[in-house]
């Protein structure tokens, strides 16, 4: 049986060479960082997530999850809260990542790290460690583009930078944020902030280019950002935990792919929906699945994109359609003091933004 080569070892590539694997596929995995590391993440499991994980066949509570049931929309004074209509769960993909790799070499996918994908053509990959061949490969090297499989995702303009930073938390933020991911909208981007271990909070933040241009530097922008009360409260006695955060540009929220190429995309380079909604993680999953049981029914790439892209389209427009409200200052100063008076309607928002089961 021909080998079936995944290029990219994270949620998506690591979930479908499982789902292979464990189906008695010989599959091997590339992986271009050559050991466990962080990425720009929300970090934030839905429960359409979870319940792919749980397909994939991976047991995600004995990594230590934290349960979030609750959340909380912050902008300038003024917040509102509600219960989620499902319990998430807040977890490093730093360990998310390492625990599917791992799972896919128990069922049997053949593993290897710090390989850099230099190119892809017509069933040939180049690589820093020589050339493979097979008519089925998997592309899910994320927002990386790949010589001959480039993303073909909008670029340009206005887009997003994306930053992640660990924080140890201090007392206030741990007892605040138990059991709620907290979302802060401030003028030209939003962050997101919940607890992904006992004292360990998760800052994934959004930003328009222009805004860090005007800032100059991360530096600066977050000292412009202490001005929000919201992020004031979080990070005023928080402890960084990297050196630097980690950085990304050029997010193209809402492209969806239809043109296959005779690969199969998954992960950002099948779909990149807004992370406000925190469905980011569940889409890279959603494809692993969609991807192994396309390969394993003979599904061809091209069909298996256009049937992809139509499962995600609706969950994508809508999670758009919050973030753009999120970003009219008017609209969400009219939004708040009913979303306070009427809580349900942030966790109705919330459900409305799920990928179908």
């Amino acid at each position: 049986m021909n080998e079936t080569l995944v290029l990219g070892g994270g949620l998506a590539g690591a979930g479908a060479a499982s789902l292979l694997a464990a189906a008695g596929r010989p599959v091997r995995l590339l992986e271009r960082e050559p050991g466990p590391h962080h990425k720009v993440c929300g970090e934030f499991l839905s429960v359409e997530a979870q319940r792919d994980l749980e397909r994939i066949g991976l047991d995600i509570a004995r990594l230590g999850p934290v349960p979030i049931g609750g959340v909380r929309l912050v902008s300038g004074e003024r917040e509102a809260e509600s219960a989620l209509p499902f319990t998430a769960l807040g977890l490093s993909r730093k360990l998310l990542d390492e625990a599917l790799l791992d799972h896919a070499a128990t069922l049997g996918a053949q593993i290897e790290r710090g390989v850099r994908i230099t190119q892809v053509n017509d069933g040939r990959v180049a690589t820093s460690h020589g050339d493979s061949l097979s008519d089925t490969i998997l592309l899910a090297t994320g927002k990386h583009d790949v010589r001959g499989a480039s993303h073909k995702a909008p670029r340009g303009g206005d887009g997003y930078v994306g930053f992640k930073m660990h924080y140890r938390a201090g007392a206030r933020t741990r007892r605040e944020l138990a059991g709620m991911i907290e979302l802060v909208v401030f003028k030209g981007g939003y962050a997101g902030m919940q607890l992904v271990a006992t004292d360990v909070m998760n800052l994934c933040l959004i930003v328009r280019r222009a805004r860090l241009a005007d800032a100059g530097d991360w530096e600066r922008l977050l000292l412009a950002l202490m001005d929000e009360p919201g992020m004031r409260r979080r990070l005023e006695d928080a402890e960084a935990l990297f050196d630097k955060p980690l950085a990304i540009s050029g997010l193209p929220y809402g492209h969806v792919c239809k043109d296959a190429d005779g690969l199969y995309r998954l992960g950002d380079q099948a779909a990149m929906t807004a992370s406000l909604t925190g469905d980011g993680m569940a889409i890279a999953l959603r494809s692993a699945v969609a991807a192994s049981e396309a390969v394993l029914s003979g599904t061809p790439p091209e069909l298996f994109q256009r049937h992809f892209s139509k499962e995600v389209t609706g969950q994508i427009s809508r999670a758009m359609l919050l973030q753009r409200a999120a970003e009219a200052p008017p609209l969400l100063a009219l939004a708040l003091p009913i979303l306070k008076l009427w809580p349900r309607l942030l966790g109705h928002a919330a459900a409305m933004t799920r990928l179908p089961a």
